[in-house]
Protein backbone atom coordinates (compact mmCIF):
# COMPACT_ATOMS: atom_id res chain seq x y z
CA UNK A 1 0.00 0.00 0.00
CA UNK A 2 0.72 3.71 -0.58
CA UNK A 3 2.00 5.95 2.68
CA UNK A 4 -1.35 7.03 4.81
CA UNK A 5 -1.12 10.63 4.36
CA UNK A 6 -0.24 12.78 7.96
CA UNK A 7 -3.46 14.89 6.77
CA UNK A 8 -6.05 11.86 6.28
CA UNK A 9 -4.63 10.30 9.31
CA UNK A 10 -5.15 13.25 11.46
CA UNK A 11 -8.55 14.03 9.62
CA UNK A 12 -9.56 10.70 11.13
CA UNK A 13 -8.12 10.46 14.50
CA UNK A 14 -10.33 13.62 14.88
CA UNK A 15 -13.56 12.69 14.00
CA UNK A 16 -12.82 9.57 16.06
CA UNK A 17 -11.97 12.15 19.29
CA UNK A 18 -8.65 9.88 19.17
CA UNK A 19 -6.09 13.39 19.27
CA UNK A 20 -3.99 14.35 20.99
CA UNK A 21 -2.02 11.52 19.13
CA UNK A 22 1.65 9.84 18.54
CA UNK A 23 2.31 9.41 15.02
CA UNK A 24 5.69 7.30 14.95
CA UNK A 25 7.26 7.46 11.37
CA UNK A 26 10.89 5.45 10.47
CA UNK A 27 12.80 8.52 9.35
CA UNK A 28 13.55 12.00 10.19
CA UNK A 29 12.71 13.06 6.76
CA UNK A 30 9.18 11.51 6.76
CA UNK A 31 8.49 13.42 9.89
CA UNK A 32 9.98 16.95 8.58
CA UNK A 33 7.80 16.11 5.72
CA UNK A 34 4.60 15.52 7.89
CA UNK A 35 4.54 18.67 9.06
CA UNK A 36 5.33 20.40 6.04
CA UNK A 37 2.21 18.47 4.29
CA UNK A 38 -0.25 19.95 7.71
CA UNK A 39 0.86 23.17 7.02
CA UNK A 40 -0.16 23.14 3.35
CA UNK A 41 -3.36 21.90 3.97
CA UNK A 42 -6.59 23.22 5.56
CA UNK A 43 -7.29 20.17 7.74
CA UNK A 44 -3.47 21.11 9.45
CA UNK A 45 -5.01 24.37 10.88
CA UNK A 46 -6.32 25.35 14.47
CA UNK A 47 -7.95 28.41 15.06
CA UNK A 48 -6.75 31.85 16.20
CA UNK A 49 -7.24 31.21 19.67
CA UNK A 50 -6.02 28.00 19.60
CA UNK A 51 -2.67 29.64 18.46
CA UNK A 52 -2.96 32.75 20.65
CA UNK A 53 -2.61 30.19 23.75
CA UNK A 54 0.37 28.23 21.92
CA UNK A 55 2.13 31.55 21.72
CA UNK A 56 1.38 32.01 25.47
CA UNK A 57 2.65 28.93 26.03
CA UNK A 58 5.86 28.53 24.17
CA UNK A 59 7.12 31.69 25.72
CA UNK A 60 6.15 30.58 29.72
CA UNK A 61 8.43 27.29 28.74
CA UNK A 62 11.33 29.57 27.39
CA UNK A 63 11.21 31.74 30.95
CA UNK A 64 11.08 28.81 32.80
CA UNK A 65 13.90 26.96 31.14
CA UNK A 66 15.91 30.00 30.65
CA UNK A 67 15.76 29.04 26.49
CA UNK A 68 17.11 31.66 24.04
CA UNK A 69 13.72 32.82 22.46
CA UNK A 70 15.59 33.12 18.87
CA UNK A 71 16.37 29.23 19.21
CA UNK A 72 12.46 28.57 19.79
CA UNK A 73 11.03 31.33 17.09
CA UNK A 74 13.86 31.04 14.41
CA UNK A 75 13.10 27.08 13.80
CA UNK A 76 12.15 26.26 10.57
CA UNK A 77 9.28 24.46 11.84
CA UNK A 78 8.04 27.69 14.17
CA UNK A 79 5.32 29.04 12.39
CA UNK A 80 3.99 25.49 11.30
CA UNK A 81 3.85 25.08 15.48
CA UNK A 82 1.83 27.69 15.62
CA UNK A 83 -0.66 27.15 12.93
CA UNK A 84 -0.83 23.57 13.27
CA UNK A 85 -0.48 22.42 16.90
CA UNK A 86 1.48 19.72 15.46
CA UNK A 87 5.29 19.48 15.72
CA UNK A 88 7.94 16.54 14.59
CA UNK A 89 10.27 15.01 17.71
CA UNK A 90 13.68 13.06 16.46
CA UNK A 91 17.19 13.54 16.94
CA UNK A 92 18.03 15.57 13.88
CA UNK A 93 15.87 18.75 16.08
CA UNK A 94 18.07 20.58 19.12
CA UNK A 95 17.28 19.46 22.31
CA UNK A 96 15.71 22.90 23.24
CA UNK A 97 13.05 22.30 20.32
CA UNK A 98 12.41 19.26 21.28
CA UNK A 99 11.50 20.42 25.03
CA UNK A 100 9.35 22.80 24.04
CA UNK A 101 7.46 20.03 22.14
CA UNK A 102 7.84 17.91 25.64
CA UNK A 103 6.14 20.46 27.67
CA UNK A 104 3.37 21.59 25.33
CA UNK A 105 2.01 17.31 24.35
CA UNK A 106 2.10 16.89 28.22
CA UNK A 107 -0.20 20.00 28.88
CA UNK A 108 -2.05 18.78 25.92
CA UNK A 109 -1.61 21.66 23.61
CA UNK A 110 -0.84 19.45 20.59
CA UNK A 111 -2.67 17.45 18.14
CA UNK A 112 -0.69 15.12 17.21
CA UNK A 113 3.49 15.12 17.56
CA UNK A 114 5.43 13.27 14.31
CA UNK A 115 8.39 11.04 15.85
CA UNK A 116 10.98 8.54 15.42
CA UNK A 117 9.93 5.62 17.44
CA UNK A 118 14.27 5.21 18.62
CA UNK A 119 13.82 9.01 19.80
CA UNK A 120 10.62 9.16 21.03
CA UNK A 121 10.16 5.64 22.81
CA UNK A 122 12.44 6.76 25.96
CA UNK A 123 10.32 10.48 26.15
CA UNK A 124 7.58 10.42 28.44
CA UNK A 125 4.92 12.51 26.68
CA UNK A 126 1.63 9.74 26.56
CA UNK A 127 -1.60 10.70 24.04
CA UNK A 128 -4.39 9.31 23.64
CA UNK A 129 -3.36 7.20 20.79
CA UNK A 130 -0.51 5.94 18.80
CA UNK A 131 -0.50 5.27 15.20
CA UNK A 132 2.47 2.91 14.27
CA UNK A 133 3.29 3.19 10.54
CA UNK A 134 6.82 1.12 10.19
CA UNK A 135 7.90 -2.17 11.38
CA UNK A 136 11.35 -1.33 11.63
CA UNK A 137 13.48 1.28 12.22
CA UNK A 138 16.77 2.94 10.93
CA UNK A 139 20.04 2.98 12.94
CA UNK A 140 23.86 3.34 11.52
CA UNK A 141 23.76 -0.05 9.90
CA UNK A 142 20.52 0.44 7.97
CA UNK A 143 16.78 -0.66 8.61
CA UNK A 144 16.41 -3.10 10.88
CA UNK A 145 13.27 -5.00 12.70
CA UNK A 146 11.77 -3.61 16.21
CA UNK A 147 12.38 -5.51 19.31
CA UNK A 148 9.41 -6.30 20.79
CA UNK A 149 10.43 -4.17 23.55
CA UNK A 150 10.58 -1.07 21.26
CA UNK A 151 7.33 -1.90 19.85
CA UNK A 152 5.64 -2.20 23.24
CA UNK A 153 7.26 0.97 24.55
CA UNK A 154 5.80 2.91 21.72
CA UNK A 155 2.24 1.54 21.72
CA UNK A 156 2.47 2.00 25.62
CA UNK A 157 2.73 5.67 25.08
CA UNK A 158 -0.95 5.55 24.33
CA UNK A 159 -3.38 6.54 27.04
CA UNK A 160 -3.22 9.18 29.40
CA UNK A 161 -2.91 8.16 33.18
CA UNK A 162 -6.17 10.33 34.73
CA UNK A 163 -7.56 11.57 31.39
CA UNK A 164 -8.54 8.24 29.05
CA UNK A 165 -9.73 5.20 30.24
CA UNK A 166 -8.17 3.25 27.41
CA UNK A 167 -5.49 3.93 24.94
CA UNK A 168 -5.77 3.09 21.17
CA UNK A 169 -2.74 2.27 19.23
CA UNK A 170 -3.51 1.91 15.47
CA UNK A 171 -1.09 0.57 12.65
CA UNK A 172 -1.28 1.99 9.54
CA UNK A 173 1.16 0.07 7.20
CA UNK A 174 2.53 1.89 3.86
CA UNK A 175 4.73 0.59 1.18
CA UNK A 176 7.73 -0.94 3.67
CA UNK A 177 5.82 -2.12 6.38
CA UNK A 178 4.23 -4.92 6.55
CA UNK A 179 1.20 -5.19 9.30
CA UNK A 180 1.69 -8.94 9.46
CA UNK A 181 5.53 -8.71 11.38
CA UNK A 182 3.60 -6.19 13.53
CA UNK A 183 0.62 -8.32 14.76
CA UNK A 184 3.43 -10.68 15.44
CA UNK A 185 5.74 -8.64 17.39
CA UNK A 186 2.52 -7.33 19.49
CA UNK A 187 2.60 -11.26 20.65
CA UNK A 188 5.92 -11.62 21.52
CA UNK A 189 7.36 -11.54 25.35
CA UNK A 190 9.90 -8.89 25.88
CA UNK A 191 13.30 -9.28 25.34
CA UNK A 192 15.16 -10.77 28.57
CA UNK A 193 17.33 -8.70 30.44
CA UNK A 194 20.81 -7.94 30.13
CA UNK A 195 23.79 -6.96 31.48
CA UNK A 196 24.99 -3.42 30.70
CA UNK A 197 28.72 -4.61 32.48
CA UNK A 198 31.35 -5.59 29.74
CA UNK A 199 35.18 -4.86 30.00
CA UNK A 200 35.32 -1.47 28.43
CA UNK A 201 38.68 0.25 28.76
CA UNK A 202 37.31 3.07 30.55
CA UNK A 203 35.64 0.48 33.10
CA UNK A 204 38.61 -1.65 33.93
CA UNK A 205 41.50 1.65 33.93
CA UNK A 206 38.87 2.55 36.83
CA UNK A 207 38.37 -0.34 38.86
CA UNK A 208 42.06 -0.86 38.68
CA UNK A 209 42.45 1.74 40.01
CA UNK A 210 40.88 0.71 43.42
CA UNK A 211 41.37 -3.32 42.65
CA UNK A 212 43.74 -6.21 42.11
CA UNK A 213 43.08 -8.04 38.68
CA UNK A 214 42.25 -11.13 41.06
CA UNK A 215 39.37 -9.09 42.50
CA UNK A 216 38.24 -7.78 39.11
CA UNK A 217 38.18 -11.63 38.06
CA UNK A 218 36.16 -12.12 41.39
CA UNK A 219 33.81 -9.09 40.71
CA UNK A 220 33.16 -10.20 36.97
CA UNK A 221 32.17 -13.61 38.07
CA UNK A 222 29.52 -12.68 39.96
CA UNK A 223 27.89 -10.19 37.63
CA UNK A 224 24.39 -10.58 35.88
CA UNK A 225 26.19 -10.70 32.65
CA UNK A 226 28.30 -14.18 34.45
CA UNK A 227 25.30 -15.40 35.58
CA UNK A 228 23.42 -15.34 32.65
CA UNK A 229 26.20 -16.86 30.52
CA UNK A 230 26.32 -19.41 33.04
CA UNK A 231 22.61 -20.27 32.72
CA UNK A 232 23.47 -20.90 28.92
CA UNK A 233 25.92 -23.05 29.60
CA UNK A 234 23.58 -24.98 31.22
CA UNK A 235 21.02 -25.15 28.63
CA UNK A 236 23.85 -26.79 25.76
CA UNK A 237 25.48 -28.80 28.27
CA UNK A 238 21.14 -29.96 28.82
CA UNK A 239 21.08 -30.11 25.15
CA UNK A 240 24.25 -32.37 24.65
CA UNK A 241 23.41 -34.87 27.26
CA UNK A 242 19.92 -34.96 25.69
CA UNK A 243 21.60 -35.93 22.31
CA UNK A 244 23.55 -38.30 23.92
CA UNK A 245 21.19 -39.57 25.59
CA UNK A 246 19.31 -40.89 22.30
CA UNK A 247 21.89 -42.02 20.46
CA UNK A 248 22.44 -44.49 23.11
CA UNK A 249 19.07 -45.41 22.17
CA UNK A 250 19.49 -45.59 18.35
CA UNK A 251 23.10 -46.09 18.25
CA UNK A 252 22.29 -49.70 16.89
CA UNK A 253 20.40 -48.41 14.23
CA UNK A 254 22.03 -45.81 12.85
CA UNK A 255 25.88 -46.32 10.36
CA UNK A 256 28.74 -45.65 11.85
CA UNK A 257 29.11 -41.72 9.77
CA UNK A 258 25.82 -40.95 11.47
CA UNK A 259 26.78 -42.02 14.68
CA UNK A 260 29.76 -39.74 14.46
CA UNK A 261 28.49 -36.72 13.27
CA UNK A 262 25.94 -36.75 16.83
CA UNK A 263 29.47 -37.25 18.46
CA UNK A 264 30.71 -34.25 16.79
CA UNK A 265 27.45 -31.81 17.38
CA UNK A 266 27.85 -33.29 21.19
CA UNK A 267 31.13 -32.10 21.24
CA UNK A 268 30.78 -29.05 19.97
CA UNK A 269 27.69 -28.23 22.47
CA UNK A 270 29.47 -29.10 25.51
CA UNK A 271 32.42 -26.90 23.81
CA UNK A 272 30.44 -23.93 23.11
CA UNK A 273 29.05 -24.21 27.13
CA UNK A 274 32.52 -24.06 28.33
CA UNK A 275 33.43 -21.28 26.06
CA UNK A 276 29.97 -19.44 27.16
CA UNK A 277 31.02 -20.29 30.66
CA UNK A 278 34.35 -18.30 30.59
CA UNK A 279 33.08 -15.68 28.41
CA UNK A 280 33.37 -12.79 30.47
CA UNK A 281 36.43 -13.82 32.03
CA UNK A 282 37.96 -14.18 28.57
CA UNK A 283 36.95 -10.75 27.61
CA UNK A 284 38.56 -8.77 30.68
CA UNK A 285 41.50 -10.76 29.26
CA UNK A 286 41.40 -9.35 25.95
CA UNK A 287 40.55 -6.24 28.01
CA UNK A 288 44.05 -6.71 29.75
CA UNK A 289 46.11 -7.51 27.06
CA UNK A 290 44.98 -4.41 24.68
CA UNK A 291 45.81 -2.10 27.29
CA UNK A 292 48.87 -3.58 28.21
CA UNK A 293 49.87 -3.27 24.24
CA UNK A 294 49.12 0.18 24.45
CA UNK A 295 51.09 0.69 27.55
CA UNK A 296 48.17 1.29 30.35
CA UNK A 297 48.78 -2.32 32.16
CA UNK A 298 52.10 -4.01 32.87
CA UNK A 299 51.94 -7.61 35.21
CA UNK A 300 49.62 -6.80 37.72
CA UNK A 301 48.88 -2.77 38.20
CA UNK A 302 48.30 0.24 35.85
CA UNK A 303 51.54 2.01 34.65
CA UNK A 304 51.70 5.72 34.93
CA UNK A 305 50.50 6.10 31.95
CA UNK A 306 47.04 3.97 32.76
CA UNK A 307 47.11 5.72 36.23
CA UNK A 308 46.16 8.96 34.15
CA UNK A 309 44.25 7.68 31.71
CA UNK A 310 42.38 5.96 34.27
CA UNK A 311 40.77 9.74 34.91
CA UNK A 312 39.52 10.00 31.29
CA UNK A 313 35.99 8.47 31.82
CA UNK A 314 34.95 8.15 28.06
CA UNK A 315 34.29 5.55 25.43
CA UNK A 316 37.22 7.20 23.55
CA UNK A 317 40.00 6.85 26.39
CA UNK A 318 42.52 5.03 24.45
CA UNK A 319 42.41 7.25 21.47
CA UNK A 320 42.77 10.37 23.90
CA UNK A 321 45.19 8.90 25.81
CA UNK A 322 47.32 7.85 22.84
CA UNK A 323 47.38 11.35 21.29
CA UNK A 324 47.84 12.99 24.58
CA UNK A 325 50.76 10.80 25.53
CA UNK A 326 52.22 11.43 21.96
CA UNK A 327 52.11 15.09 22.15
CA UNK A 328 49.42 15.67 19.67
CA UNK A 329 47.93 17.91 22.05
CA UNK A 330 50.72 19.81 22.90
CA UNK A 331 50.68 23.32 22.85
CA UNK A 332 47.49 23.71 21.44
CA UNK A 333 45.11 26.46 21.57
CA UNK A 334 41.44 25.82 22.94
CA UNK A 335 39.57 26.09 19.43
CA UNK A 336 42.05 23.47 17.61
CA UNK A 337 42.14 21.52 21.04
CA UNK A 338 38.33 21.34 20.42
CA UNK A 339 38.14 21.24 17.05
CA UNK A 340 40.77 18.07 17.37
CA UNK A 341 38.63 16.00 19.77
CA UNK A 342 35.35 16.97 17.56
CA UNK A 343 37.27 15.03 14.68
CA UNK A 344 36.94 11.89 16.30
CA UNK A 345 34.00 12.30 18.51
CA UNK A 346 32.21 12.37 15.04
CA UNK A 347 30.04 9.95 12.90
CA UNK A 348 31.37 9.51 9.52
CA UNK A 349 27.88 8.94 8.84
CA UNK A 350 26.18 12.05 9.24
CA UNK A 351 26.77 15.66 7.78
CA UNK A 352 28.53 17.91 8.53
CA UNK A 353 29.95 21.64 7.58
CA UNK A 354 32.45 21.32 4.70
CA UNK A 355 31.33 25.58 3.74
CA UNK A 356 34.52 26.84 5.15
CA UNK A 357 38.89 26.06 4.98
CA UNK A 358 39.76 23.07 7.75
CA UNK A 359 41.65 24.98 10.61
CA UNK A 360 43.18 21.58 11.41
CA UNK A 361 46.60 20.90 9.65
CA UNK A 362 46.18 17.91 6.85
CA UNK A 363 49.47 16.13 9.16
CA UNK A 364 47.70 16.48 12.48
CA UNK A 365 44.46 14.52 10.76
CA UNK A 366 47.19 12.23 9.68
CA UNK A 367 48.54 11.69 13.49
CA UNK A 368 45.32 11.05 14.48
CA UNK A 369 44.66 8.59 11.89
CA UNK A 370 47.77 6.97 12.80
CA UNK A 371 46.33 6.73 16.43
CA UNK A 372 43.33 5.51 15.41
CA UNK A 373 44.75 2.60 13.00
CA UNK A 374 47.43 1.66 15.97
CA UNK A 375 44.46 1.14 18.51
CA UNK A 376 42.34 -1.04 16.38
CA UNK A 377 45.54 -2.84 15.79
CA UNK A 378 46.68 -3.66 19.09
CA UNK A 379 43.25 -3.29 21.36
CA UNK A 380 40.88 -6.47 20.40
CA UNK A 381 38.83 -6.21 23.73
CA UNK A 382 35.65 -5.30 23.94
CA UNK A 383 34.75 -1.36 23.68
CA UNK A 384 31.78 0.90 24.40
CA UNK A 385 33.51 3.13 21.46
CA UNK A 386 31.26 3.11 17.80
CA UNK A 387 33.77 2.34 15.32
CA UNK A 388 36.00 5.71 15.86
CA UNK A 389 37.11 7.66 12.53
CA UNK A 390 38.70 10.91 11.76
CA UNK A 391 35.95 13.03 10.43
CA UNK A 392 37.52 16.92 9.18
CA UNK A 393 34.07 18.00 8.45
CA UNK A 394 33.23 17.40 12.39
CA UNK A 395 36.27 19.48 13.37
CA UNK A 396 35.07 22.28 11.35
CA UNK A 397 31.21 22.26 12.85
CA UNK A 398 32.97 22.45 15.98
CA UNK A 399 35.61 25.03 15.28
CA UNK A 400 32.65 27.27 13.27
CA UNK A 401 30.75 27.12 16.24
CA UNK A 402 33.29 28.32 18.94
CA UNK A 403 33.43 31.21 16.84
CA UNK A 404 29.99 31.78 15.88
CA UNK A 405 28.66 34.99 17.96
CA UNK A 406 24.80 33.08 18.30
CA UNK A 407 23.31 29.85 17.65
CA UNK A 408 21.17 31.90 15.22
CA UNK A 409 23.85 32.63 13.15
CA UNK A 410 25.33 29.55 13.30
CA UNK A 411 21.77 27.64 12.47
CA UNK A 412 22.12 29.71 9.05
CA UNK A 413 25.23 27.88 8.25
CA UNK A 414 24.19 24.96 9.07
CA UNK A 415 21.00 24.69 6.95
CA UNK A 416 23.02 26.21 4.11
CA UNK A 417 25.70 23.32 4.23
CA UNK A 418 22.91 20.89 4.95
CA UNK A 419 23.06 19.74 8.55
CA UNK A 420 20.98 18.71 10.97
CA UNK A 421 20.65 21.05 14.01
CA UNK A 422 20.08 17.74 16.22
CA UNK A 423 23.36 16.95 14.53
CA UNK A 424 25.81 19.35 15.26
CA UNK A 425 24.60 20.12 18.73
CA UNK A 426 24.96 16.33 19.51
CA UNK A 427 28.24 16.73 17.80
CA UNK A 428 29.22 19.70 20.22
CA UNK A 429 28.11 18.37 23.28
CA UNK A 430 29.67 15.37 23.34
CA UNK A 431 33.67 16.79 22.46
CA UNK A 432 32.43 18.58 26.07
CA UNK A 433 32.08 15.69 27.58
CA UNK A 434 35.58 14.95 26.00
CA UNK A 435 37.02 17.73 27.08
CA UNK A 436 35.64 17.78 30.39
CA UNK A 437 37.54 14.29 31.30
CA UNK A 438 40.83 16.33 30.09
CA UNK A 439 40.14 18.92 32.17
CA UNK A 440 40.72 15.97 35.20
CA UNK A 441 44.27 15.74 34.30
CA UNK A 442 44.89 19.06 36.33
CA UNK A 443 48.41 17.40 38.23
CA UNK A 444 49.43 15.27 35.14
CA UNK A 445 48.74 17.47 32.33
CA UNK A 446 48.47 21.15 33.89
CA UNK A 447 48.36 23.21 31.20
CA UNK A 448 46.40 20.79 28.79
CA UNK A 449 43.76 20.76 31.43
CA UNK A 450 43.69 24.43 31.82
CA UNK A 451 43.16 24.61 27.42
CA UNK A 452 40.47 21.82 27.97
CA UNK A 453 38.35 24.05 30.63
CA UNK A 454 38.95 26.55 28.03
CA UNK A 455 37.45 25.28 25.36
CA UNK A 456 34.49 23.62 26.71
CA UNK A 457 33.52 27.01 28.38
CA UNK A 458 33.32 28.42 25.03
CA UNK A 459 31.32 25.84 23.74
CA UNK A 460 28.91 25.18 26.16
CA UNK A 461 27.27 28.39 25.76
CA UNK A 462 23.42 29.39 25.17
CA UNK A 463 21.29 26.87 24.25
CA UNK A 464 23.96 24.37 24.51
CA UNK A 465 24.43 25.49 28.30
CA UNK A 466 24.82 22.82 31.32
CA UNK A 467 21.44 22.57 32.72
CA UNK A 468 19.84 21.78 29.15
CA UNK A 469 22.39 18.88 28.18
CA UNK A 470 19.89 16.18 29.20
CA UNK A 471 19.88 14.08 25.69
Amino acid sequence: MREFPVTKMLAELERDSLLPCILFRSSRKQCDEDIERLTDSNIGMVPAQWRKELRSDIDEIIKRYGISENVVTGHPHYSALISTAAGAHHAGQLLQWRLVLEELMTKGKLRIMVATGTVAAGVDFPARSVVITAHSRRGQDGFQTLLSSELQQMSGRAGRRGKDAVGICLVAPGHFCDARIVHDLSRRPPEPLRSAYFAAPSSVLNLLKYRSVDDLKFTVERSLASYRDRKGAETYRGDAAHMEKELEGQESELSNEAVKKIQKRIRRKYRDADLLEQHQLTQLESSLEGLAALGHFSGQTLTEKGTWSAELCTNLVLHLAEAIDRGVFYNVEAPELAAMIGSIAGDSHRTYLTIAKNPIPKDVYGELEQIVKDVREKYHGPSNAKEVEVVPDAALTVYTWFFSDSWTNFASLLKLGGVAEGDAARLITQTADHLQQICGLFETHPDLARTAAEARTALLRPPLSENLIID
